[in-house]
């Protein structure tokens, strides 16, 4: 059975159409896609000789490992351009994310769809998709053993924009929607904030006064959208 992050990544994936998961672990989420009957084709990836051998245990034990092609390599370069729908990529952190697609823009571009499952870092990663143009389609909070955590999908774009300091940390459409976690998402974060700035006010180094007016600022923001919900 999948947990709840991979379901709700599931959810996201463009039904009928080949799908690659980058990091497969176990190829739960692969073989679930397939016995769904959510994709016909799936190709499924790991980086290191270990992870990839426990990968292929796995998937050899499965009615459906016709139908799952297991490839060895880094990030995107296991694919060929255009060669799926929709790219999977979970379990990692937003700054590795971003240096995966970011290694040839082109490349990454020839893909419909991403859905991504940061795991920190998500600032790193949706500046560098508002830089590339690339539009945040969605943003999805769940919890899971305590934790929040956050799925978020994107497309190829061409149209750069910006986001706020608040928006880039935390989401624009999360800023935006009615989520059940969003409050609690807000005051955890809210909370991380206010202990950063009084690191900064505590700090026995040259206090940045930027760095300090930036959280102020992104504080008091916080304290108006909690306040309005």
């Amino acid at each position: 059975m999948l947990n709840k992050r991979l379901l709700t990544v599931s959810d996201s994936v463009i039904r009928g159409e080949a799908a690659a998961d980058i990091g497969a672990d176990h190829g739960l989420l692969a073989l679930f896609l397939l016995e769904k009957g959510i994709v016909p084709w799936v190709i499924a990836s790991e980086v290191k000789e270990g992870p990839f051998e426990r990968l292929r245990q796995a998937v050899e034990k499965s009615t459906f490992y016709e139908r799952i092609e297991l490839r060895l390599g880094n990030g995107l370069e296991v694919l060929q351009p255009g060669e799926v729908a929709t790219v999977i990529v979970a379990g990692m952190g937003g700054d590795n994310i971003a240096e995966i697609l970011s290694r040839k823009w082109s490349h990454s571009a020839s893909y419909r769809k991403f859905i991504f499952q940061p795991m920190s870092k998500t600032e790193v990663l949706r500046r560098e998709l508002s830089q590339q143009g690339w539009p945040i389609l969605e943003e999805k909070l769940l919890e899971e053993q305590q934790r929040i955590y956050l799925i978020l999908s994107s497309c190829p774009g061409d149209i750069p924009y910006e986001l706020t300091p608040l928006e880039l940390d935390l989401g624009p459409i999360i800023l935006r929607c009615d989520n059940p976690l969003k409050k609690r998402f807000l005051v955890d974060s809210l909370r991380k904030y206010r202990r950063v700035y009084q690191g900064l006010l505590q700090s026995k180094g040259i206090i940045q006064a930027n760095s300090l007016e930036e959280y102020e600022k992104k504080i008091k923001t916080l304290e108006e959208i909690i306040h309005a919900s």
